[in-house]
């Protein structure tokens, strides 16, 4: 079955934003086999390339270009399940969404989810980077 907008969670709602975890340590080292230097290392390899994934998917909002949206943010999707599925995840996947269906309605609010969770993210990625 091929997912769409109306089954998935709407990044709208701010229940989900405020009480979910933007990451947890050990859902994240059991998708990648209890190596926690390893984690690590995806860690700091997501924080280098976020701004870029996230300005991909800001250009494909403010150019309202679908493909390009759904793309973008699958990617950062990808790159973002390495640490379970967490607020950006959702976000992500929500705003691919919209640009599968070629839908425009709450885009920039969606984008200001991701945005917010994604540094929610990186302050907990860095947190745990630094921990021993």
């Amino acid at each position: 079955m091929k997912a769409n907008s109306k089954n998935i969670v709407d990044c709208r709602e701010e229940k989900w934003l405020n009480d979910e975890t933007v990451f947890d340590k050990n859902e994240a080292l059991e998708i990648n086999g209890d190596e926690e230097e390893f984690l690590k290392e995806l860690a700091e390899m997501f924080i280098d390339g976020l701004p870029e994934q996230i300005s991909l998917v800001k250009k494909a909002v403010d150019s309202r270009d679908s493909n390009a949206l759904e793309k973008s943010a699958h990617n950062l999707k990808g790159a973002v399940a390495n640490f379970g599925k967490n607020t950006v995840f959702k976000a992500a996947l929500s705003l691919e969404m919209m640009g599968r269906e070629n839908r425009w309605d709450g885009v920039e609010e969606a984008y200001g989810a991701l945005t917010r969770e994604a540094e929610r993210l990186v302050y907990a990625l860095s947190e745990f980077v630094k921990s021993k």
